[in-house]
């Protein structure tokens, strides 16, 4: 064989074999593009008011609105949650929560068994009778950008006018 031949068998070889390990390594799970975390879906949270959080002055209470992640994966929420206020029959009482967007959304990462929050604010009704008030049971919170809804328990009065008895902040990490 000549030295050209053998120059170009082993040019091919070591070509080969770049292009194997190449294709064996583009292949493994380590180098894999890490997958996208989930958005938390209402099926992935528990969600209820954290009623010892309460703090506020001339009629308005704040509460902090717990997100739980019950799902065993991690997920994110991002922006605001939509709250309302109902009985326990599910049927809604007045005006549902208006964002209080004082901040920008940002994306917060939930581990399982993790905990976010939202700053909850409630208009004490007692302040102005005229709303027509009724008692609600629980809250109807729909996680943000999801069309299902997970219910807390949280025994308030509200208005049944079109009057704005709460207010929501955006998601935000930590408990």
């Amino acid at each position: 064989m000549s030295i050209r031949a053998r120059r170009t068998a082993v040019a091919v070889a070591a070509t080969l074999a770049l292009g194997a390990a190449a294709a064996v390594w583009a292949a493994s799970p380590a180098s894999a593009a890490p997958a996208a975390t989930p958005a938390c879906t209402a099926g992935d949270l528990a969600v209820w008011v954290n009623a010892d959080s309460a703090t506020g002055a001339a009629g308005t209470i704040h509460y902090d609105l717990k997100f739980t992640n019950i799902s065993g994966h991690t997920c994110q929420l991002i922006g605001y949650p939509g709250v309302s206020a109902t009985t326990f029959s599910g049927r809604q009482l007045g005006a549902p929560a208006r964002w209080d967007d004082d901040a920008p959304a940002r994306i917060v990462t939930i581990p399982p068994d993790g905990t976010a929050h939202s700053n909850l604010g409630y208009v004490d009704v007692q302040v102005d009778p005229s709303c027509r008030p009724a008692r609600a049971e629980l809250l109807r919170v729909f996680p943000p950008n999801d069309s299902g809804a997970r219910h807390a328990f949280f025994d308030l009065t509200v208005c049944t006018t079109s009057r704005i008895d709460l207010t929501v902040d955006r998601v935000q990490p930590g408990v």
